[in-house]
């Protein structure tokens, strides 16, 4: 009886049950390619022995067989189940498997290699892609090499002329100090030799009145008086000088002048070398991406406050100056040197540099409205060139209710026709020399990116086009909530 059959060895783990055996199974040594069955060396000779007519093809179960030969059924595996992700037999799907997503082999396997095609193809232009960026880094780190070469033998030029201009300068005041010693030595010995002299005919004097002291003694009265009818008459000497010596007029003012010379230098010259090695610090071949979402911009967050004073006299103000709107009725601002007098523009109080900066605002009404960046010194007075973007003092932005532009130095750079956007964010990575507006409505698309080098601090700047239209700086801390207009109450 095949029951009762002698169990040879049973079946591991790894290896392909009789699909004959009946209780426990055996491990199977061949299969049958037309029956797909697999047998142990019991069941085989049963096998041979119902076949002998017409030999059935027998195949020895090696590595490859045995993977595609089900454990569990010895049935070739034909089948794949989707939901479990593994290769089973027809049996399986009644069994194990039942209710799962299965399909055939082939169908899978023709899936697979769709998606590794594709997989492959995104390999390839990730690599190119990387290849690509490898060779940007490699020439930008000759070009930063170069750059430094550069640095040294300017600063070394720089420096060098330094030095012998201080040399010079050391030169110039020891023969200064040496000319004004030999002046002021001549002039002294002049007056040395003149009263040297002066003393000389004193003592002539002096002898020649003491001779005559001693003939009013030896000799008669007449004679004394006839020889001292034309005596000299002497006035009271007085100093035709006065001595300026040590404190008052010694080379050691001219010392303490030197030192304080060289202790403005040394103030300067530490100052500049911490200006130095700060920019030198922020030298650099990589900087972090911008911001993608808007809570990373968040973390970049700068508060700002329209500066009144630049206010055209078109533009409401409100809420702490949080809030401007044009109108047609003029307000009673006092003249002031930065109050902008011909264009409907305003400017913010805070400068910026240094570290990535962000904000936004909100703007609607009007023709247009110009969301900008300028430095201080842009003109403030008539028409001509005081646009924010129609000069090389700013940068602006221009959103019309269909169109967007971007401006700077009169020239146009850019021009969108993007959905209307009612909440801008701006990114200024001064160092970097990035200036990049988003569209906060538009979950923080980009709208347009400039690259520039700006050598003075930026304030964020506006322009305002048409009654009503307006302009709002968020606030980066607290929510914003939206409103169709911060100024109803107009």
């Amino acid at each position: 009886m095949e029951e009762t059959a002698p169990a040879l060895h049973s079946s591991g783990s790894t290896d392909v049950e009789c699909h004959a055996c009946i209780g426990k199974k055996r491990k199977a040594e061949q299969t049958c390619i037309e029956c797909e069955e697999s047998y142990c060396e019991h069941h085989l000779s049963i096998h041979n022995s119902l076949h002998v007519g017409k030999r059935h093809r027998l195949m020895e179960l090696n590595a490859v067989v045995r993977e595609n030969i089900c454990p569990d059924h010895g049935k070739k595996l034909f089948v794949f189940c989707r939901t479990d992700q593994v290769c089973i037999c027809h049996l399986c799907i009644t069994d194990k498997h039942r209710g799962h997503v299965a399909i055939p082999v082939e169908e899978e396997v023709a899936n697979k290699q769709i998606k590794l095609g594709e997989l492959q193809k995104r390999a390839i232009d990730i690599i190119e892609t990387k290849e690509k960026d490898v060779q940007e880094l490699r020439q930008a780190v000759e070009l930063f090499k170069a750059s430094a070469i550069k640095a040294l033998e300017k600063n070394e030029k720089n420096f060098t002329e330094l030095i012998q201009s201080i040399k010079d300068n050391q030169s110039k005041v020891k023969e200064l100090i040496q000319g004004q010693t030999n002046f002021a030595v001549k002039e002294v010995e002049g007056f040395i030799k003149t009263l040297q002299k002066e003393i000389s005919n004193m003592r002539t004097l002096d002898a020649d009145l003491q001779r005559l002291q001693l003939l009013s003694h030896s000799s008669t009265d007449v004679q004394f008086l006839e020889r001292t009818v034309s005596l000299p008459s002497l006035i009271e000497y007085k100093k035709p000088f006065v001595f300026l010596v040590h404190p008052y007029n010694s080379f050691e003012r001219d010392s303490m002048a030197v030192n304080e010379l060289i202790e403005k230098l040394n103030t300067t010259s530490k100052l500049s070398l911490l200006m130095i090695s700060r920019k030198v610090a922020n030298t650099k071949i990589l900087r972090l991406p911008p911001p993608e979402t808007q809570k990373e911009f968040l973390k970049f967050a700068s508060k700002l406050t329209f500066n009144t004073n630049s206010a055209h006299k078109s533009l409401i103000l409100r809420n702490e100056n949080k809030e401007v709107k044009a109108s047609h009725l003029l307000q009673d601002y006092p003249e002031h040197t930065q109050r902008f007098n011909c264009r409907v523009q305003i400017l913010c109080k805070e400068g910026l540099r240094g570290s990535p900066k962000y904000w936004e605002v909100e703007i609607g009404g009007g023709t247009w409205i110009c969301v900008a960046v300028s430095y201080q010194g842009i003109c403030r007075k008539g028409k001509q060139r005081t646009l924010f973007g129609r000069n090389d003092q700013s940068w602006g932005l221009r959103c019309k209710h269909a169109q967007i532009e971007f401006w700077h130095d009169n020239e146009i750079t850019f021009t969108k026709f993007p959905s209307y956007c009612s909440k801008i964010g701006v990114y200024l990575d001064y160092r970097a020399g990035i200036l990049a507006f988003y569209n906060v409505s538009d979950n923080m698309s980009l709208i347009y990116k400039h690259n520039t080098v700006f050598k003075e601090p930026v304030y964020p700047g506006f322009g305002l086009a048409g009654n009503g239209s307006y302009v709002r700086l968020c606030d980066p801390v607290k929510k914003e909530t939206s409103v169709s207009s911060p100024f109803n109450f107009f």
